[in-house]
């Protein structure tokens, strides 16, 4: 945590930087059944008036676009937070296709301080547990650092959340670097996707997740397009269907993908998918 140990020190003459940004290591099980464990990184930029929460994949397509002039984007977008610092209101961004939906949330933190501490490198690490999103969680944070805030929503200890994972160990977040910018940074997938987004309430969110569980290939199913030895259709993950049969396949697959990675973070707002049917 050396990296860490520098950006704490630079604070002290870097309270006037306009993004303070935090990454994250992320260990997660996208399937709450299985031992496979997946890892990432996540970025928080703290801005003046709002802080944004996205995975490694922004960073490295704005990265592209800034040195070519290229505006692209490695894989399928995941979704990304943004939080109103003073409202605290966060919301997320979701990518579904072509179309984008923003789903505001303000959720309340009650945090249970404890006096357990510890130390990681320089720093001194308190203990905090939080029942949140249908999980139970463990926390420690940092008052070295002048902020209150955590990856994802999590937010409003006495310091910077560090280290946090649930108590089934499906997520595990660890603070790995922090940096400073003397300009403000916002990652350019969030100038379209503000303007582009249709704000819609969860439980409607839901009702369309499970819409598309139940018929995948709807558009084709409607008859909007035909798949015949002449009409091949091309996905969006790059595969390739040539036959009706084919095409019954997938579809039976991508339940079966849905069905089986649906772990989300905030547990109590997983949809209930039904048995497949095949």
């Amino acid at each position: 945590m050396k990296t860490l140990l520098f950006g704490i020190l630079l604070f002290g003459i870097s309270l006037n930087a306009q993004t303070h940004r935090f990454i994250y290591d992320l260990v997660y099980r996208p399937d709450s059944t299985s031992a496979e464990v997946r890892k990432t990184n996540y970025y928080l930029d703290i801005n003046p008036e709002e802080a944004f929460y996205y995975e490694r994949s922004y960073f490295v397509s704005d990265s592209i676009e800034h040195a070519s002039g290229m505006r692209t984007f490695i894989g399928k977008p995941s979704d990304f937070l943004s939080k109103n610092r003073k409202s605290k209101q966060y919301v997320l961004y979701s990518f579904q296709n072509f179309d984008i939906y923003k789903l505001k949330d303000a959720p309340l933190m009650s945090w249970n301080i404890e006096k357990e501490t510890k130390m990681s490198s320089s720093l001194k690490l308190q203990k905090a547990t939080a029942r949140f999103g249908g999980r139970n969680w463990t926390a420690w944070f940092s008052r070295d650092f002048p902020f209150q805030e955590g990856p994802y929503k999590f937010h409003g200890l006495p310091g910077m959340i560090v280290e946090i994972y649930d108590d089934k160990e499906n997520y595990h977040f660890t603070l790995n670097k922090s940096q400073n910018f003397p300009d403000t940074q916002f990652i350019e997938m969030y100038k379209n996707a503000k303007n582009r987004g249709v704000e819609i309430p969860y439980s409607k969110y839901q009702s369309m997740l499970l819409s598309y569980y139940q018929d995948p290939l709807k558009f084709i199913n409607s008859g909007q397009t035909e798949i015949n030895e002449n009409n091949k259709l091309a996905l969006d993950n790059g595969k390739v269907i040539y036959k009706p049969e084919e095409l019954r396949q997938y579809g039976i697959a991508e339940r079966q993908r849905i069905k089986k990675y649906n772990n989300p973070i905030e547990l109590d707002k997983a949809v209930r998918y039904p048995e497949i049917k095949k």
